[in-house]
This record gives structure tokens, sequence and C-alpha cells, in this order.
């Protein structure tokens, strides 16, 4: 969105104020989250802003892959609002309708205004992105797997896989078995490769990264996970407590938004085969892949 016109990022902040605009106005966590993406992602005055309507914004809002972003932004709006509101629900609803979108996730949205659980877990199920397996993992059995994982301690210390190892000792994790979740070593390399922790700011603002990197193409599914767990707290995971107003913490829209912005500087999806980066400098990998240096801070990891 950096390279965007001044009319069209303003229309992109009219139409994320719009829609908030109901039930006495956003929330002090939806204010805190629009100032932030205002500043690092539309890189726009958040009183910029004015009304729009949804056939206004269609019209100046024109590309699909935009439209469908903006959506996102949206949605995920929908998903700070505590309480749910039946009205931004329908206002969104609007708007996707005016840009022709139809992916699907607003239906989490939905499920979070009735407040089913049961619903969020069947409907996420259903627009979640395929999991993707390293190459360099799969097929292993547990024992081969935890002897391969261990082997990455003997690489050169400023290496992307001495990082990864690094990342489960400090983290305390253990190696992940190939039949339960050996997905999440991929996911886990993107926490090293792009520099953010495992705290629940954390784990949103790999995920806008991630969105960033890819236009708003991929990863939305997971960015819908991780605020679902950790903004919602109405998706269940595996040994982790889903909890609630995760962007309300200090300076978590900030780190969110600012990991979009991040994300919007990289040329591309980082989060495929990363067999042939492991014995490389991390430092190397990010240069190739296009990722900015991370900066240290409370929810950042750090090799």
């Amino acid at each position: 969105m950096l390279h965007l016109s001044t009319r069209v990022r303003t229309a992109i902040l009219s139409t994320l104020d719009t829609a908030t605009a109901v039930d006495g106005g956003p929330t002090t966590e939806q204010s805190g989250l629009l100032g932030a993406l205002a500043s690092h992602v539309l890189q726009a005055r958040p009183d910029a802003a004015s009304v729009i309507t949804p056939t206004d914004a269609a019209a100046v809002i024109e590309e699909p892959w935009l439209r469908r972003a903006v959506g996102e932004m949206l949605v995920t709006l929908e998903l700070v609002r505590h309480p749910a509101s039946a009205a931004l629900t329908a206002r969104v609803a609007e708007y996707l309708a005016a840009f022709q979108i139809e992916d699907g996730f607003q239906k989490l949205a939905v499920d979070y205004l009735m407040q089913d659980r049961e619903l969020v877990q069947k409907d996420w199920e259903r627009v979640r992105q395929t999991d993707f397996v390293e190459p360099f993992t799969e097929g292993l059995d547990a024992d081969s797997l935890e002897r391969k994982m261990d082997g990455l301690g003997d690489l050169p210390p400023d290496s992307l896989g001495y990082a990864l190892f690094e990342f489960y000792r400090r983290n305390g994790f253990p190696w992940i078995s190939h039949e339960d979740q050996s997905n999440l070593i991929s996911h886990d390399l993107t926490h090293v490769l792009a520099g953010y922790a495992t705290t629940p700011p954390g784990e949103i603002a790999l995920q806008g990264f991630l969105v960033g990197a890819t236009r708003g193409e991929r990863y939305f599914s997971s960015l819908l996970a991780s605020l679902l767990l950790f903004e919602v707290g109405m998706l269940p995971f595996p040994d982790i407590e889903p909890i609630e107003n995760t962007l309300a913490q200090p300076e978590a829209a900030e780190l969110f938004a600012r990991a979009i912005e991040r994300g919007l500087h990289c040329p591309g999806d980082i989060g495929e085969d990363h067999q042939r980066f492991l014995d490389k400098p991390l430092a190397q990998v990010r240069t190739e892949l296009g990722i900015p240096e991370p900066e240290p801070g409370p929810h950042m990891f750090i090799p």
C-alpha cells in the first residue's frame, strides 16, 4: 500500500473509519488500531478520514487485491470490537458486497457476534490456509525428527538453523512430533526470520507481517486464528489458553501495524521451503528474502 496515491489511501482510511462509526463510534481499542494503521500502513493522518459510502469506496478502491486487503482490515476491526456489534457486522457486510468480496472470512466475525465457539472452529477450518511441512522434516518419524532438530545445534551460531534451535531452547519448547504438529516448525521458522516472539502480541504481529508480505493474498486465515485465539478467545488450540483484548495492551496495536508495514517492504512470501537456508547466516537470509532487520523489544525474538 506504500505506493498508493493519497486519494486511494484516504479512501481506505475513510472506509475503515466510517465502517466503525456505529453504536456510539469505535471503541478505545478500535481507535488505537485505526490510528496505528493510519500511521504505519496507510501513512495518512487519522483526521484525514471522512464519511464514505460503500459505493463511493468501491469507485476509488478498484483493484481486486486492494479491495481484498481492505476487506481483511474491516474484518479485523470487527474482531477487536468488544462486545461484538451487530451494527458493525451489517456495515462491514455492505462494504464487502460493494467490493464484491465473497471469501467467507466475515463468517468468523458473525460467529463471534453469535458467541458460537463450535461454529468458529468449523468455519475457520473451512477457510484456513493449507498447512506447509518443511521438506527437511517431511516423512520423518518422531525419533528421526528429534535427531534432525537436535542437529541444528551443531550449525554455526549465526545461522538460521542454529537460531531455530535457540528459539526452541529459550522458549522451553519440545521438538514437535511429525504425527502431531510438524507444520509448526515452518511457523516457528517465520518467527525466527521475522523476529517476533511467542507472546500474544508477538503472535498477532507475526501474522500481520506475513499478510503484509503477501499483500493480503495469503495468511489472513492464520491472522484470523491468532485474533480468534488471543483477541476474541474463541478458538481452541492445544496447550494454549485463549485470551481476549490483546491489541488493547500497551503498544500492541502499534506493534501489529508496524509488522504489517515491515511486511509490505518484503518482495513476497517468506513462509515456504527454508531447507536451503538453514546453514546460512540469519542476517544473509533476511537480506535475500528482503526482510527488514527486527528491532529489539519485549515482543521480539533476537537470537
